[in-house]
């Protein structure tokens, strides 16, 4: 595993830091792990799903434009 140093954190967030640790009763380093790992699935997890969104978006479109195409065929072979 990588070592990562972070500089300059005030004393107030250490101090949220410790408490939220605590709580889970784990070190101030497990608790920055979780927190670091479950932030950045999250936001690899948030952008997988926009990009699935978009994609779905896109593909009720196409199958619109396609069902209507079907229709107005269908509506045409009635027709004769």
């Amino acid at each position: 595993m990588a070592t990562t140093i972070i500089r300059n954190i005030s004393s107030a967030d250490l101090a949220l830091i410790d408490s939220a640790a605590v709580k889970k009763g784990v070190s101030r380093e497990q608790f920055l792990r979780q927190l670091i790992h479950s932030s950045a699935s999250k936001y690899f997890v948030d952008d997988d799903k926009e990009n699935m969104i978009e994609t779905l978006r896109k593909a009720e479109n196409i199958m619109s434009k396609a069902t209507t195409a079907i229709n107005s065929f269908v509506a045409v072979l009635g027709s004769k």
